[in-house]
């Protein structure tokens, strides 16, 4: 008895021996770290990962009632992915790393539900842009992870306050040592 594709019962089971059973929208699961699209949340690319900046969106979604698990790629390296463990953790979304050669694009990092999700918010937009957009300054958006005095820090807390998680702000015994605010240095 041949099937649809005009292969006997024994052929396809000789296939499938050797090359395994053909897999559903194999291409989509490869693209998004073994997940079908309908269940991803939102993800970040190997760019975005390797930032200096976290992104505050990653830490929002994880809040999502849907979110099921956070997967990271197995080739990214700890320290790009630590902040985006913990925030994990602390919502109760499990988290695992994995790696194929079947996977294709640039996705290092997704959240996903168990089933179809009802919202996907898709790719989390660059963070220089969306900053820049906010017209927050150059400066600023350049050098993440660093002290900024109060005029820097109200014009941050005003146009993306989303974003105080990448910056410090500068307090007496900044100003002491005379620490400066990279914010300004260049304006």
């Amino acid at each position: 008895m041949k099937n649809n594709n005009g292969e006997s019962k024994l052929e396809k089971t000789a296939r499938e021996g050797a090359f395994g059973s053909k897999e559903i929208k194999k291409s989509e699961k490869n693209r998004f770290l073994g997940e079908f699209e309908e269940r991803v949340i939102t993800y970040l690319t190997d760019k975005q990962v390797k930032e200096k900046a976290l992104y505050p969106e990653i830490k929002e979604a994880l809040k999502n009632k849907e979110a099921a698990k956070l997967i990271i790629r197995g080739d990214i390296d700890k320290k790009h992915i630590s902040d985006y463990i913990k925030w994990a953790r602390k919502e109760g979304v499990r988290f695992n790393r994995k790696n194929s050669p079947e996977f294709r694009g640039n996705v290092a990092l997704a959240l996903v539900g168990k089933d179809a999700v009802s919202q996907q918010f898709g790719a989390i937009p660059e963070r220089e842009e969306k900053l820049q957009k906010k017209g927050v300054s150059d400066n600023i958006i350049e050098n993440a992870g660093s002290l900024l005095c109060s005029d820097c820090w109200n014009e941050l807390m005003e146009k993306a306050p989303e974003e105080k998680i990448n910056y410090k702000k500068a307090g007496i015994l900044d100003k002491i040592t005379g620490t400066s605010c990279i914010g300004c240095r260049k304006k």
